[in-house]
């Protein structure tokens, strides 16, 4: 059975459940994920705790497995459009294919659409680009670097579109 297929049979199953969940327990993954080796203190994003802040987790077979966060901000280059912006996506590594990641910006998406946004913007790895892509999302300039994580590029996904599924 390929990936696409066992990502199907578990959510049939009801394998794959997303839900809210708090900053605080979306930390030990993003850090174990995106800053491995550092200390628990470099997952803590500014506005974690802001009123305005959802964090979401994809929970496998009962286990916190995946997790992201969306922040109220404004896109850089699209100043007075509401937005979310998307940070700290991150699946456990026994997990990847199963439709976590997905399950996840879906959740955001809906979120973002339900209170207002017209568009949900990341800056995503460029590891992570055609992740993003297969879910609607697309590049907005050129390749940037962030200090001590790694190369990037903007992308974005205005809410009221249907990614391919």
């Amino acid at each position: 059975m390929n990936g696409t297929a066992m990502a199907e049979l578990d959510k049939a199953l009801g394998n794959i459940e997303v839900s809210p969940i708090t900053a605080e327990e979306s930390w030990p993954l993003r850090r174990a994920v995106l800053r491995p080796g550092r200390p628990l203190e470099s997952a803590k994003f500014s506005g974690d705790d802001a009123p305005t802040t959802r964090h979401f987790g994809a929970f496998h077979k009962g286990q916190l497995s995946g997790i992201a966060s969306l922040y109220l901000a404004e896109m850089p280059d699209r100043p007075g459009v509401p937005a979310f912006q998307l940070r700290g996506m991150a699946t456990a590594p026994e997990v990847r294919g199963l439709g976590l990641g997905g399950a996840l910006v879906w959740a955001c998406v809906g979120f973002a659409r339900e209170h207002g946004a017209q568009l949900v913007w990341c800056n995503a790895r460029t590891s992570a680009a055609g992740f993003y892509r297969k879910l609607g999302f697309e590049v907005v300039g050129g390749e940037f670097e962030i200090p001590d994580v790694g190369p990037h590029f903007r992308m974005v996904r205005l809410t009221g579109e249907r990614a391919n599924r």
